[in-house]
This record gives structure tokens, sequence and C-alpha cells, in this order.
């Protein structure tokens, strides 16, 4: 594909119908291709996001591409009262590599509505209402999946209601070592004697809905026997568990799903994002106990885009290419490259702390005069290096920085890519390269200029790391409503 403008040109042009929901890029990306994405100007970027974490296979993966073309040459919707062969041959796949007894499949179209369908399971399930989440974990956008989380606690005080029942596990600071920190000893956990006081009355909590990495969280990786001990403690009060493998589903970890490192099976498990390789696809597996009391109990589900058969031949192609390639293998081993790419650069930049991952899901913290709290640094590090070539991103609110990118990544990209962190890191330390970070585009620039990140990206250009770190705290957490 060939852009007919530039990237400035697209946005003079479009930009006012633009309702600017967000800080846009400058980059109009008009073509990607395995790791690479390439915007209208000619440039490309390595993608460590892999889109909206989703493409595990690449960008555009040819017979990812050819089985998508092919369905939508013969059925493109049914209407929900309707099955078709691929919905049919996606379910037979996703019991197959499912971790235990996980078995009877639903297709929908987003995360959000497969943990939402999965909280109608639990709640039907138990007779109860309630459903337990990670404070720093990320369900999704509706009010029920923002009330499991303190991420949003800002904005859903501001304007959203909150689902009562709904409650919040605390990840402390004090927890924070356990879970960045794969060499830190376990604690004995702590923390979970006393989940009662944290949960309160268990008599109406239906599942406690966990991520096996919590992504946007900060990069948390659960230490072993954390997740299996919460397990335990939840079927002790007769509630449920919920996995929520959106990100780390289909190989990013090495393993089919994140959960199975953790030796814990899940009574329900929700898929998006990976599941379909950056088509809108959505999945909920659980058993046939599960499944078949509801049913039973007469629970029924009507969606406009449930199991239509596109989204399923998308599942059905990702867990084919995922076997035929030997994915699984290679972002294991990827990961462990990149990892130790990392942490050389750790031990050359001092910046650079924690450095932490399982598979192709990495994180690490930028730290600077040994404050964790540098988070104008990261913002201003990720512009810089989508500049030089490299996309990445950051949790909400914290200081940590996220690579999750395809599968098929190669080892020059991944050298490539350290290298622009490097350089850019050295110019961000050193103040320089301001014009290079801010945006150029009339509307974003607006939008920053109006808004406290803006406010806060320039006056870091015009002041000492030392003086940032000790001001920039309290705006950012307030503003994001993320807790300790």
């Amino acid at each position: 594909m060939t852009a007919t403008q530039t990237n400035l040109e697209y946005w003079q042009q479009y930009g006012k119908h633009v309702l600017m929901a967000m800080p846009y890029a400058d980059e109009i990306l008009v073509e990607a291709s395995g790791s690479t994405l390439r915007d209208a100007n000619g440039r490309t970027l390595v993608d460590l996001a892999s889109g909206m974490f989703c493409c595990v296979l690449g960008h555009n993966h040819p017979k990812f591409i050819e089985r998508i073309t092919q369905q939508t040459r013969s059925l493109l919707h049914t209407g929900t009262q309707f099955l078709s062969p691929p919905v049919l041959e996606a379910g037979f796949k996703l019991a197959q590599v499912a971790p235990g007894a996980l078995e009877k499949c639903i297709f929908m179209s987003t995360g959000t509505e497969a943990n939402e369908f999965a909280f109608r399971l639990a709640k039907a399930y138990t007779g109860r209402t309630g459903i337990v989440g990670f404070s720093r974990g990320y369900y999704g956008t509706s009010v029920a999946t923002k009330s499991c989380s303190s991420l949003f606690s800002h904005h859903l005080k501001d304007s959203l209601p909150v689902v009562p029942e709904n409650r919040c596990l605390p990840i402390s600071t004090r927890c924070l070592p356990c879970f960045t920190d794969a060499v830190h000893p376990p604690c004995g956990f702590p923390c979970l004697d006393d989940v009662d006081g944290w949960i309160g009355d268990w008599d109406n909590v239906a599942a406690v809905i966990v991520e096996p990495v919590l992504s946007a969280g900060g990069m948390l990786f659960p230490p072993t026997g954390y997740l299996k001990r919460l397990r335990t403690i939840a079927h002790e009060h007769g509630a449920l568990l919920i996995v929520d493998e959106a990100q780390t589903g289909f190989g990013r970890t090495g393993r089919w799903f994140a959960i199975e490192h953790h030796d814990v099976e899940p009574d329900i498990l929700s898929l998006s994002k990976s599941i379909g390789n950056g088509f809108p696809t959505a999945a909920v597996v659980t058993t046939a106990e599960i499944a078949d009391r509801v049913i039973s109990g007469g629970l029924w589900n009507l969606s406009s885009h449930q199991s239509d058969p596109v989204s399923a031949a998308a599942v059905c192609a990702v867990i084919d290419i995922v076997r035929e390639e030997g994915l699984l293998d290679r972002g294991r081993e990827s990961g462990i490259y990149f990892l130790e790419q990392l942490q050389a650069l750790a031990a050359r930049q001092p910046a650079v702390a924690s450095v932490r991952g399982l598979g192709l899901m990495i994180g690490f913290d930028l730290v600077v005069d040994n404050s964790p709290d540098a988070a104008r640094l990261v913002n201003a590090f990720m512009y810089v290096c989508r500049r030089r070539g490299v996309h990445l991103t950051y949790g909400y609110g914290d200081t940590n920085v996220r690579i999750i990118p395809p599968l098929v990544i190669t080892r020059s990209e991944i050298d490539f890519a350290v290298d622009v962190m490097e350089q850019s890191l050295a110019d961000v330390l050193a103040n320089r390269g301001a014009d290079a970070s801010l945006p150029v585009n009339p509307y974003t620039r607006r939008l920053v200029d109006k808004h406290p990140w803006g406010q806060l990206l320039r006056r870091w250009w015009h002041s000492s790391p030392q003086e940032w770190v000790q001001k920039g705290s309290g705006l950012i957490r307030k503003r994001l409503g993320v807790a300790d």
C-alpha cells in the first residue's frame, strides 16, 4: 500500500472530524507486517506492543489473512440463533488447548463482553452477585469490569456509578517486590492472610477474577504459589476463580496460557486480544459442570456479534499457526534473549531497574536518584523511542515500561529496539530531544497543552530530574487514581 499523503497532511485534511478521546500519535499508520508498522511518511516502527497487545502472530500474517479472507467470501454473519462450521471448529480447538477441564466455549467480540459474560456465569452458578478483582487489575471498560479495579477510581467517582457488590484486592507498595523480582523469596503471602478484612462478607462473592500477569497495573508477575493460594481461599468460601488471559494467552509467556505456570485450573477462562491476532474476537471457556448447571437453570445470552463466523475463523487460524510454526517455543526463547539484553542494559544504565518477564511479556521500571516515581520520564522516554523507530507503552500512572511484541519478533529487531531504548534514555536524562518528543499535529498538541500530562511534559524539559521527581508524583497519581 502506498500512502497518498503525509502524516501531517492527513491530520490537516481530516483531523477536525476526529473526536479526540485521547492524545493520538502523529503517525498515521498505513501498513504493517510482522513486528513492523509503517506510517504515511514511509517511516517504520518496531512494534513492541503488538498493536493493542493483540497481534501474537505479528501484523498481517499471510496464513491468518488467507483464512480470514476465505471466510468472508463464504459467510460473514449469521445472527445469534445460528452456528456455522468455523464456530464449531473453534470451540473444539480451543477446548484442546485450554487448561484442565475447561471445554465449553462461547465466542464474542471484546474482552469487556467476555468478562461480563464470565461474571454472569459465576453469578448464575453460585447464586451470588459480588465480584472481586485486583486493585491494579484491568478487566474492561464497562461499569462492572471497572468496578473490580482501582485503576479507574478517579473516573468512576467523577462520572460513573460503581457496582456496590464488587471489591478490589490491594497490591500495596509492600507487595511490589514479590511481584517485580523473580528471585525475591516468597514471603508466605501475609497479604492473603488478611484477605477477609478487605473483602468483608464472602457470602455474596460469586468469583475472584485475576490476570496471571498484571500488565496495565505495572507489569506485575504474581509469585509462585500466590494464585494457587488465592484459588484455594476463593473455593473455601464458595466462590469461583475467573482467569483473564486477554494479553497472556496463546503463547505470550511460552505456554498456551500463563496460568499454566502457576499449576492452577480456572473455573472460567476469559479470552480476547491475542485470541484474534488483531481481529475483534473474544471467548469464554468453562467446565461442563458449570455450563450444564447454569443452562439448566435458564441462563442464555444474546448479542449481535456472538458466534460470528469470521471471529471464529480467526481463533482457528491463531491456534493452527501457533502450532504449525512452533511459536510457543519461539516466544519462550525470544523472551529469554530479550530479557538478557535488557538486563545487560540495566547493568550499563542505573535508571533501568527491576527488569522482569515471562516469555515475551517483559517489563522494567525507570528510576532516577533512587526514586521509583519517574512517571514523566517514562512518558518522555516513550515519545523519544517512537521518534527513533520503536513503539512501546507503559502502565497506568506508574513508572514501568511494557514490552509485549509479537511472537515472531526477530533477534535483529530485539537488538535494534534495545539500542534505541539506550540512546533514547540517554537523550531524555540529558534533557535532549524536547522538540522530537512533543506532538506535531495541531489536534493532539492542543489536547496535550490543555492536559496535565502536557503541562508536566513541558515543565520536565526545563527542570532537573531531582525537581520533577519530587513534584510530579502527586498530580499524576491524583489524575489517574492509582492507589499504593
